[in-house]
């Protein structure tokens, strides 16, 4: 099964939990029923304006945008959900050398875990080398891990290859 109900790299799936890798399954298992429903609707949508003599009017824009809009916002309730879940739900995490509040917005704790390595490691190559080792960010940091880790990968010059 491919997950890309959320944006989490190997490393953080490997470290979720068995409960929390069953959560990801049944979120991933109602975003693809979501986007196949989505698809027959449009199919069948698409069916009743033709059959009526409008497909080639402005509607079929118009009622596309509509229903994809409407199943994109119940795919994102169920994201949001799951995001919500996995950050609640990390359990005991072993003491980490930046601060460790997930009651902090993502954002505020992607800054600080930022701040932090490139505060405390001058040398680019060793930052990225202390980032790759830590196992906490990775759960800490939820989706905006790959993000950092790419981002210190840049400033390592390290190629994927």
């Amino acid at each position: 099964m491919q997950i890309d109900i959320i944006s989490y790299s190997d490393k953080q799936l490997a470290l979720l939990t068995d409960d929390q890798i069953q959560q990801v399954q049944s979120a991933q298992v109602k975003k693809n029923r979501l986007v196949r429903e989505l698809a027959d609707k449009l199919k069948q949508e698409k069916r009743r304006l033709i059959n009526n003599g409008l497909f080639l009017s402005y509607t079929w824009e118009w009622t596309k945008a509509y229903w994809q809009e409407l199943y994109e916002e119940e795919i994102n309730w169920v994201r949001e959900g799951l995001l919500f879940y996995l950050q609640y739900a990390q359990g005991f995490i072993e003491s980490a050398p930046y601060e460790l509040d997930f009651s902090l917005a993502p954002v505020d704790r992607f800054a600080i875990v930022k701040n932090y390595y490139l505060e405390t490691y001058p040398d680019r190559q060793a930052l990225y080398n202390a980032f790759e080792a830590d196992n906490v960010a990775p759960r800490y940091l939820g989706e905006l891990y790959k993000a950092l880790y790419d981002y210190f990968a840049e400033l390592a010059g390290v190629t994927e290859g």
